[in-house]
């Protein structure tokens, strides 16, 4: 989807879908919202296909190195509680990148009976993390440089307190 294209409805049109209902509110909450999910949208999208473009790792796949990068080996289930997915999404994952000419994670048996597997990063995803990490928090800075420290201070406030709700 092309998130620079996409075009949020007007207040008017928000205020006139509120009156189907018999409803007469303010819609700047509304409006809020929209613009909130469409800039995450349109951030996600756009640092993610430079990750992607520029190291063949998309937002799942760099999800997971960065959480055996920063929390090291796991079992499947929990490297799926850390990165929001549920354990079959892993596993597919896991699966695909150790079908990789170059592996960037391992796993080997754990456990005394063999069936639990750890997953953990080889040297190729430690150094794929560590080329990539500093040009990917550059891409994420970039987008917000149209603030200044002291809107960037208080826009981070606010969602926060979006976020406790």
């Amino acid at each position: 989807m092309n998130y620079n294209s996409r075009k949020l409805p007007s207040r008017e049109t928000l205020a006139r879908a509120q009156r189907f209902n018999n409803d007469i509110v303010e819609v700047s909450g509304v409006d809020l919202v929209l613009s909130l999910i469409t800039t995450a949208d349109l951030i996600r999208a756009n640092i993610y296909a430079q990750l992607d473009k520029d190291y063949g790792v998309s937002e799942g796949k760099f999800a997971l190195l960065m959480s055996l990068f920063s929390e090291g080996e796991t079992c499947a289930s929990d490297l799926a509680l850390r990165i929001g997915v549920t354990p079959a999404t892993v596993s597919v994952m896991v699966k695909r990148m150790l079908a990789s000419p170059k592996p960037l994670i391992s796993m080997t048996k754990s456990g005394e009976d063999g069936r639990s597997r750890l997953i953990t990063l080889t040297d190729a995803g430690e150094r794929l993390i560590q080329e990539a990490l500093p040009n990917h928090l550059k891409s994420i800075r970039a987008f917000a440089q149209v603030l200044n420290p002291q809107e960037q201070e208080s826009l981070i406030a606010m969602l926060r307190k979006l976020l406790r709700k």
